[in-house]
């Protein structure tokens, strides 16, 4: 027992005399969106996920995992707007940093009235596109607002029927 107690202490001299390089692992996280979805009373959002560690090689990408934050918060949005237009608005990009894009094309005559919603819920853009047949493109530049989530909403009344109503989710880089 001894002579063991001797080798280390010897060892952690030897050692202490040599230079001290280390080498450490990096902690630059990388972010991963993940997505979501939605039913026909609620949408979920898995947000973005990180990753500690990634290490990439010719064919080859080795990560860590993820790790997921969780948040507990649900919209009471019940009009989304793919169910309410199906393919009759197109929306893009999404994500977006400075400029969004709407196509909307449809087979009447009606009133097109566009609000954009942050996430405190204030109205930070409106447009009134009144009157309008087939089809209607509009570009709203999106770059003097926060980052976050924004909630475009769409309103179409018809010359006959019932007004539509869609909301969309756009996240702002």
């Amino acid at each position: 027992m001894k002579i063991i107690s001797i080798l280390i202490l010897l060892l952690f001299i030897i050692v202490s005399f040599f230079p001290k390089n280390a080498i450490s692992q990096s902690l630059t996280p990388f972010t991963i969106n993940n997505g979501g979805g939605y039913s026909s009373s609620m949408e979920w959002s898995i947000g973005e996920s990180s990753s500690i560690a990634n290490f990439i090689t010719l064919g080859y990408s080795l990560n860590t995992g993820v790790l997921q934050q969780m948040s507990s918060i649900v919209t009471a949005i019940n009009e989304y707007g793919s169910v309410v237009f199906g393919n009759q608005i197109i929306i893009g990009p999404n994500p977006t940093s400075n400029l969004l894009n709407i196509k909307a094309r449809f087979n009447q005559v009606g009133n097109l009235s566009i609000q954009l919603i942050d996430a405190t819920s204030t109205i930070v853009f409106t447009h009134e596109a009144g009157t309008i047949f087939s089809s209607y493109d509009k570009t709203i530049l999106t770059e003097n607002y926060a980052s976050g989530v924004l909630y475009l909403k769409i309103f179409f009344k018809p010359i006959v029927g019932n007004t539509k109503k869609g909301v969309y989710k756009i996240i702002k880089l």
